[in-house]
């Protein structure tokens, strides 16, 4: 197996990111890294640079099965889905079900602190399930803790200076 590396979510923010950095930063040749996204047009830009750009929509295991083969290394970056009660955690079940049939050798995901049941954090049952089947595939992974990102406190920021207050849990 080439020792290629696979990014889901690469037209978002923090994907974008991710590979920019591998091409930029440390310098991995465009041809091992796999760009994934709902929308391939979205990343011309990457694909010119010779960047595979594959389609995977977490909706549809299908795309995701395919979108993973070849790949040795895979960052799964967790969705954004919230309107509707565990399709988040439907989409990363696929993500890493696709992974362990594309015979991924290293899984890489980002969670959040404290996912563990009783957490107040609405969302945090969807990357507690997640991570226990990373940890049931048998796939050697990494779990990143990610903190609030900064862009989520860009979005409150309007409501926090017309209220003048600002709620948080971080203490």
């Amino acid at each position: 197996m080439s020792k290629t590396l696979l990014v889901t979510g690469a037209s978002g923010q923090l994907g974008r990111s991710v590979i920019s950095h591998l091409l930029d930063t440390f310098k991995v040749p465009a041809a091992r890294i796999i760009a994934t996204t709902r929308t391939p047009a979205n990343l011309a830009d990457l694909a010119a640079r010779g960047v595979t750009v594959r389609a995977a929509d977490f909706d549809d295991p299908a795309s995701l099965a395919e979108a993973f083969q070849g790949a040795d290394r895979a960052l799964v970056i967790s969705t954004n889905e919230l309107a509707i009660q565990g399709k988040r955690r439907e989409q990363q079940l696929a993500a890493v079900a696709a992974a362990k049939q594309a015979g991924v050798s290293h899984l890489l995901y980002t969670s959040m602190p404290n996912t563990e049941p009783g957490s107040p954090v609405l969302f945090a049952p969807d990357h507690y399930d997640t991570e226990q089947a990373i940890k049931a595939s048998g796939i050697p992974h990494t779990i990143f803790r990610n903190g609030w990102y900064d862009e989520n406190l860009f979005m409150a920021m309007p409501q926090i200076l017309a209220s003048g207050q600002w709620y948080t849990s971080a203490g």
